[in-house]
């Protein structure tokens, strides 16, 4: 399950698995001990399995890209798998053209610099800007993208259309300018609207302390998976498991997902 394949208006999609890990009790504290055990046996789970998924777009013409970049050597052995992902595909670092931050989080770009240095030296990045300004700490892996990419830096919003077809699309709430990903109208990365599907799925109002603003990340996962139930179309979740490309339909007051 390390790599999986989805074609998207002739976009070849590769959902490489990064690392993975275990969610603790505390990471959803407002869910008790048993609807935790009950939704977690639901899903054939005895914890809150999570993956961090990187997105690797080879498009028509032989252009590469990359949405997020993993964990890097931060999370340990728990991540860093992306560069030996990549090369069993016959990608190297350089080759990647572009190089799109779902958000800041070391997860999704604790894998761009290395001491000081961009991992991709070709790569254009696309950032949301309330990203940079929200994660420049001195401990914050964001905080090292504007140097190690500096003039390479291109903002983007909601709506903003990026080579090779793909379109952004804002679901602000887990970090200020967290968004994902539409290629056309059937295909979308939705980055970290949920962070364990058999746990949020079925009451999509429940948070991961993650979150940086609940409110806003509760209204940008009902809406994203209103517009992705009503549409029909296959996506993928950053830190989704099992089958990576998925479609989801409304199952009571929350949701199921099928394999697309």
């Amino acid at each position: 399950m390390g790599a999986q394949r989805y074609i998207a208006k002739g976009v070849e999609v590769w959902c490489l698995e990064d690392g993975a890990n275990t969610f603790g009790d505390a990471v959803f504290p407002d869910l008790d001990d048993a609807t935790r055990a009950a939704r977690l046996a639901a899903a054939g789970l005895t914890g809150a399995d999570t993956a961090f998924n990187v997105y690797l777009l080879r498009h028509p013409d032989g252009a590469v890209d990359l949405v997020d970049a993993g964990c890097g050597t931060r999370f340990g052995p728990k991540g860093g798998l992306l560069p030996a992902r990549m090369k069993a595909l016959g990608v190297g670092p350089g080759d990647i053209r572009n190089l799109i931050f779902t958000h800041l989080h070391a997860d999704h770009c604790g894998g761009a610099v290395r001491d000081g240095a961009p991992v991709f030296p070709n790569a254009q990045v696309y950032v949301h800007p309330a990203d940079i300004a929200a994660f420049n700490g001195p401990n914050e892996a964001g905080a090292e993208i504007p140097g190690a990419y500096a003039g390479r830096i291109t903002e983007i919003a909601d709506g903003d259309e990026l080579p090779g077809g793909l379109r952004v699309w804002g679901l602000p709430g887990h970090a200020p300018g967290h968004c994902g990903l539409w290629i056309g109208e059937d295909f979308a990365l939705v980055g970290d609207i949920l962070h364990s599907f058999a746990l949020q799925l079925p009451d999509p109002d429940l948070c991961p302390v993650y979150d940086r603003d609940p409110e806003m990340a509760r209204a940008s996962r009902r809406a994203a998976l209103e517009r992705l139930a009503d549409s029909g179309a296959v996506w993928s979740g950053s830190h989704g498991i099992g089958p990576r490309f998925l479609r989801v339909t409304r199952d009571g007051a929350g949701y199921r997902t099928t394999p697309a």
